[in-house]
């Protein structure tokens, strides 16, 4: 990959200096970004480059294709390789798919401490876009609803703290409470953290505490074809 990802460092950075390193069509490919490119249910970032000559483009859609993030633009010339630019997110739009997406791993980090996950359930994937849910391999013999639905509340109000690291995939096997089959073994991996619970491995925008995502809601746990949706949403 080309481009820095600077979300993955610091996700509540909103603006960034960047440089055009490729152009394809209607894309640019930066030396860095703040843009997160959508992938592992997360929803893309969107907002705008400021160019050289200040004209603005909007940045519609970012995308990871071929190992590169691609920003997508329009409603403005397309820089040239080489020139500057100077990139924008939409911080409400960010903040409320970091704060869905943060909420994703607050109730699997619930479902672990009670015994479900990864033994019973085995997470499989999730979308934390307008109807947000999470997909387990497994299903359970009881309704959990009001267990899963206490152990978050309890989560959310003590207000704990999400740290992360990037470690050799070696290093996150040995402390991680699962992984993710596939991952690649030829570049460090971001372990995110949930204090005093556990590691896993993700690659989205967090919340630095779980109070920020504010009440969470488990509306619905079904079970299909031998895997468990947990659907669920976070007030605006």
């Amino acid at each position: 990959m080309q481009t820095n990802p600077l979300y993955l460092t610091d996700p509540y950075q909103t603006e960034m200096d960047a440089t055009v390193i490729e152009v394809l069509e209607d894309r640019v490919i930066l030396d860095q970004t703040v843009f997160y490119p959508m992938g592992g249910g997360q929803p893309t970032d969107q907002g705008f480059l400021i160019f050289s000559d200040g004209t603005k483009g909007e940045v519609f859609q970012v995308l990871l294709k071929e190992g590169e993030i691609n920003h997508y633009l329009k409603g403005a010339r397309i820089p040239s390789a080489g020139e500057k630019v100077k990139g924008v997110i939409n911080w409400e739009r960010r903040f409320k798919n970091m704060r869905v997406h943060s909420a994703g791993h607050v109730i699997d980090f619930a479902l672990f401490v009670l015994g479900y996950s990864p033994s019973l359930l085995h997470p499989m994937k999730a979308d934390h876009g307008k109807k947000p849910f999470i997909v387990y391999s497994g299903t359970l013999d009881k309704d959990i609803k009001l267990e899963l639905q206490a152990k978050v509340d309890e989560f959310i109000q003590k207000n704990m703290k999400f740290s992360w690291t990037f470690e050799p995939l070696e290093q996150l096997e040995k402390e991680a409470l699962y992984l993710q089959p596939g991952l690649p073994k030829n570049k460090p991996l971001r372990a995110l953290r949930l204090e005093g619970v556990g590691a896993v491995a993700d690659g989205g925008t967090i919340v630095g505490t779980t109070g920020e995502i504010g009440p969470i809601t488990i509306s619905s746990i079904e079970t299909k074809d031998g895997q468990t949706f947990i659907h669920y949403f976070v007030v605006a």
